[in-house]
């Protein structure tokens, strides 16, 4: 029977506390979200798999308050299955090398005797993981390679940093390589396979996954009425145009909230003061998070359809949105399945003045009608988007390859 080895970087649940207080900013709370998903989801369908996590935290000094990493045996899935999470030196740069090391040595000393029929499932593109699992399977060319693309790294960032930039460039060579030995991939979008070095090779397509574990209570005010954005304050991500969309409406009872954390956020502070209904409340918990999506009334995802990266990503706000039973406003991108666009609001064109005119129409919709529509795009979410059902997918690929 085919062992499957999860070769992530989630963040265990008995040491979730102690990263959130060292993570000084960008807690990958979203990517968290989808690999306990996943996990889940591949435990509620197969029982012989293993879990190794050697987390996604940000490197010291600059994103992290402490220099080493100490990894936690005896670590607990929901299910109750142990695993452990692996010790490294998360000193910026030299952490890559300290992760792939470490990596390394966890698989040659727990299965170097059964590599026949073991298949290494890694969580993202990231050149220590991707490394480790490489050289493993050279030694034992009978092991398969399974990757999850949740992004890809030539989109992740725009930042202007050129040492970054060199940095990205000289990981980039070698990331490419460690993909052409990658036996079968499980993409967010169909465009990725244009991307990829797939040519043939086994894929499945799972956009996404809502955990119904995740649920939290809320309500909605009626003196209000909350507009919700949360997640990453780029630029590129409209967040600019859906506050100044906001601001041209006039009505007294709305309230625009924002969270989150990017490049924008000392922008939307100065308009802030200028409208006093836009509301920034900054980085909050996920659980936060997810009780102030039920509380509101209207969650919009500005992200416009321009620029190629919209094509090979799924905002994972998108199905947090819509699992929350709260009408959702969206641009119809590429890369989100046209099966979502029957349950939320679309914006066909992008304009400022075209978002504020659709905010104002659908807020001016009856109680009856909004709460029949989010009810409709929450049960769709949680009947075909939870994990056993999307996890089977992935455990179909990986017992036919």
């Amino acid at each position: 029977m085919n062992k499957i080895l999860l070769l992530f970087g989630h963040y265990p649940k008995e040491q979730y506390l102690d990263i959130i207080q060292n993570s000084k900013n960008g807690i990958q709370y979203a990517a968290d979200a989808l690999q306990w998903s996943l996990i889940d989801g591949i435990e509620q369908n197969y029982s012989n798999f293993e879990v190794v996590s050697v987390p996604h935290i940000g490197s010291y000094p600059f994103r992290y308050k402490k220099l080493n990493f100490f990894g936690k045996e005896k670590c607990k899935t929901t299910k109750g299955k142990l695993y452990n999470s692996l010790s490294f030196c998360n000193l910026t740069v030299f952490k890559m090398q300290s992760r792939y090391y470490n990596m390394k040595k966890y698989l040659n000393k727990n299965f170097q005797n059964d590599p026949k029929e073991l298949t290494i499932l890694i969580y993202a593109i990231t050149s220590p993981f991707l490394r480790a699992a490489v050289n493993f399977k050279k030694r034992n060319p009978n092991i398969k390679i399974c990757l999850i693309v949740p992004d890809l790294p030539q989109y992740m960032s725009d930042s202007r940093n050129i040492l970054i930039k060199i940095l990205k460039t000289f990981d980039g060579y070698f990331i490419e390589k460690y993909l052409k030995q990658v036996d079968s991939f499980v993409l967010l979008t169909e465009n990725m396979k244009e991307l990829l070095p797939i040519q043939g090779k086994p894929y499945e397509v799972v956009e996404g996954i809502y955990n119904p574990k995740d649920d939290v209570c809320g309500e909605k005010q009626s003196s209000v009425k909350n507009i919700l954005y949360t997640g990453t304050l780029s630029g590129r991500f409209g967040v600019l145009d859906l506050v100044s969309a906001f601001m041209l409406t006039k009505n007294s009872d709305y309230r625009l909230i924002i969270c989150g954390e990017g490049d924008t956020q000392n922008e939307i502070l100065k308009l802030a003061k200028i409208d006093p209904r836009i509301i920034y409340k900054g980085i909050m918990k996920r659980e936060e998070v997810l009780k102030m999506q039920k509380e509101s009334h209207l969650l919009v995802n500005p992200r416009p359809p321009e620029g190629e990266f919209t094509k090979y990503s799924f905002p994972s706000k998108t199905m947090e949105y819509l699992a929350s039973g709260t009408p959702t406003l969206i641009y119809k991108l590429s890369g989100i399945p046209e099966e979502y666009f029957k349950y939320c609001f679309t914006l066909e064109e992008s304009g400022i003045d075209k978002m504020s005119k659709k905010i104002d129409e659908i807020l001016n919709m009856s109680d009856e009608e909004l709460t029949n529509i989010g009810k409709n795009a929450r049960d769709f979410i949680l009947e075909h988007k939870n994990p056993k059902n999307q996890c089977a997918k992935i455990i179909n690929m990986i017992l036919s390859c």
